[in-house]
């Protein structure tokens, strides 16, 4: 059973506080969690109001699977929420 990791920056559009941004993420988190069974934390740009990386952990039968899995989770992301997916980076 192959073990992924997803670190996925997005910029986010319209924030005026740091109190705004993290109730996008926790809802953000929350959402992500309960559609695709997977472990979400945010990893960086804490501070930052442009920003969240997210680190995104999953168990999956095989390797294709895995690759399916993450895309959708990234099309999810994008279709959802009015965020600019910057950078993605997968680990096996």
């Amino acid at each position: 059973m192959p073990a992924s990791y997803l670190e996925i920056t997005l910029r986010i559009f319209g924030i005026k506080s740091l109190k705004e941004k993290r109730s996008i993420v926790k809802r953000l988190i929350n959402d992500l969690r309960s559609n695709f069974n997977i472990s979400v934390v945010e990893i960086a740009d804490q501070d930052s109001k442009d920003f969240i990386t997210l680190g995104i952990s999953l168990v999956s039968i095989n390797k294709s699977h895995a690759y399916k899995s993450i895309e959708s989770i990234v099309e999810y992301i994008e279709r959802y929420y009015t965020v600019e997916n910057v950078y993605k980076e997968v680990y096996d």
